[in-house]
């Protein structure tokens, strides 16, 4: 579906910028989220290290078996490198906290935020703008159709039809003198064959419904169209000046695009046969080069009928973490245990693994007695579970 007007070119142009300038702001605010996002992110994790580094400090078990943690009276000493470590920790949480809270990030992230708003009002705009601007060529293309049609069918008396896109906004339109036309009908019937009798159905639904066209394309001359009109006009009664070949390449375009057609036959004159489809696809056009002039083409097109089907999107939903079994069920993540090594610490462990050091004692109880090996033997008392 093309149009040939200088407007709509230009409302075209305006919607494609109004776009392009959404997506760059769109960029830019998601730059801005992205940062902000991260930033959070950083100040909870280092929050939480320096939690797990504490609680061992302020917090004991008195069995092994304890899920609860008991409050010591004095709270355990820091050793330098914890101490070191909280002091980074803190330091990076203070850094990222006032950057969140500075005037320049605050004011940065509203303006991203209000030209993307601003964006997405010009191109709902412009998209609007063009709607009205197709909307009412639209319509005029479908009165300069009816009127060509008309004058044609007023001036010859030949067996003649007419095509045109659904939603024409040109009012282009390609005259056959057709020949013979036929309509197709197919049903698919589910059948069962059954002893000593003939076959049972339970369902027939329709397969397809197939438009075939035998006709003729000529010349249209300047100075003998089947039509008036003025040159290269695309708003008037009138078509331009088309040869043959170039009414054939307007059909085998709207062929190639998949363009949706309305075809018509003899519609005015009475006592003429008559074929008036919408919705038609053409499947199938070929041209047969015998006559004996060469402003004439022998043509014949294959339609199917169909609707257009609606595509509906919807939003995707959250994924589950974990599985589902036959039944149903979700199933539990699979756990996972290391053999510990020298060097090895739950706050290390906890960073590799993505998890806390309070969850590391939940299930292998204190580091004291899983990090260390065995004086006599070694060896270390067992494998550590990190997820």
């Amino acid at each position: 579906m093309t149009v040939y007007t200088k407007q709509w070119r230009a409302e075209q142009a305006k919607v494609k910028s109004a776009r392009s300038k959404l997506a760059s702001a769109s960029k830019k605010n998601g730059s801005i989220l992205s940062e902000k996002a991260n930033l959070k992110a950083k100040i909870n994790a280092n929050q939480k290290e320096i939690d797990g580094l504490k609680e061992g400090v302020n917090y004991y078990r008195k069995k092994k078996s304890d899920k609860k943690l008991t409050k010591r009276k004095t709270p355990k000493p820091l050793t330098a490198a914890q101490k070191k470590r909280i002091s980074t920790l803190q330091t990076q949480i203070d850094k990222a906290n006032t950057k969140l809270n500075s005037s320049d990030f605050k004011s940065k992230a509203s303006n991203a935020s209000s030209k993307v708003s601003n964006a997405q009002k010009k191109l709902s705009s412009a998209k609007s703008e063009r709607d009205k601007y197709e909307s009412k060529r639209h319509k005029t293309a479908l009165k300069r159709i009816a009127a060509q049609r008309k004058q044609n069918a007023e001036q010859f008396l030949a067996p003649h039809a007419s095509l045109h896109a659904t939603n024409s906004m040109t009012g282009l339109e390609v005259f056959i003198f057709a020949s013979s036309e036929s309509e197709s009908n197919e049903s698919e019937a589910t059948t069962y064959p059954i002893d000593h009798d003939d076959p049972v159905v339970d369902h027939v639904r329709r397969t397809g419904k197939t438009i075939t066209v035998t006709g003729w394309l000529f010349d249209q001359k300047a100075g003998d169209r089947l039509w008036s009109g003025k040159k290269d006009d695309v708003s008037g009664a009138g078509l331009v000046a088309k040869t043959v070949q170039k009414q054939f390449q307007n059909l085998r375009k709207w062929q190639f695009d998949g363009t949706e057609l309305v075809y018509k036959s003899d519609w005015v004159k009475p006592g003429f046969n008559h074929i008036y489809y919408k919705h038609l696809f053409m499947t199938g056009l070929e041209k047969t080069l015998d006559a004996p002039y060469k402003g004439m083409i022998q043509i014949t097109m294959t339609f199917q009928f169909a609707y257009k089907a609606r595509v509906v999107t919807k939003k995707k939903t959250k994924k589950n973490s974990g599985k589902k079994s036959k039944s149903g069920t979700k199933k539990k993540s699979k756990k996972k245990t290391i053999a510990v090594k020298y060097g090895m610490t739950y706050w290390g462990l906890a960073k590799t693994y993505h998890t806390t050091v309070t969850q590391l004692r939940k299930w292998n109880g204190s580091e004291k007695k899983t990090m260390y090996p065995d004086p006599k033997t070694g060896k270390y008392p067992k494998r550590l579970r990190v997820k």
